[in-house]
């Protein structure tokens, strides 16, 4: 199933450790190992990914598909990653420009963005002076 050059229980060992959640522990003892297989690629992006080495993980991760393109264990991984990162992307995205698009041109967040016009932005600072007992502008 994988193409793995070693004969010892090492990969199993490493997946006990993922399977308890200590991937860093995972991740160093795969460092030690000098001969790389497609094995180690996809364990070391696994482990990479969940201690947040996102970029690291992914090109690993993208290396293991590439050395055994027939293991579905590491093509679904790899695409179910892929899948997450392209979501997030598209809803952080999607977040911001519906959050800009809402303020209908005007920002109460005393931001200090282009969409805010000076009026704007002066009565919000005048509301957050007041909030802490001052008054910016005496008329408002």
């Amino acid at each position: 199933m994988y193409s793995s050059v070693y004969n010892d229980n090492s990969f199993s060992n490493i997946r006990v450790l993922l399977n308890k959640k200590e991937f860093q522990k995972a991740y160093d003892l795969l460092q030690k190992i000098s001969d790389k297989c497609s094995e180690w690629y996809y364990l070391t992006g696994l482990s990479a990914m969940k201690i947040g080495y996102y970029d690291e993980g992914e090109e690993y991760m993208q290396k293991a598909t590439t050395m055994d393109p027939n293991n579905e264990e590491y093509s679904h991984a790899y695409n179910q990653y892929n899948q997450y990162r392209n979501d997030y992307n598209r809803n952080s995205y999607n977040y911001n420009r519906r959050k800009r698009n809402d303020l209908d041109g005007c920002c109460c967040c005393c931001c200090g963005d282009d969409c805010c016009d000076t009026i704007c932005q002066l009565w919000c600072a005048d509301q957050c002076c007041e909030c802490f007992g001052g008054d910016f502008i005496s008329c408002c």
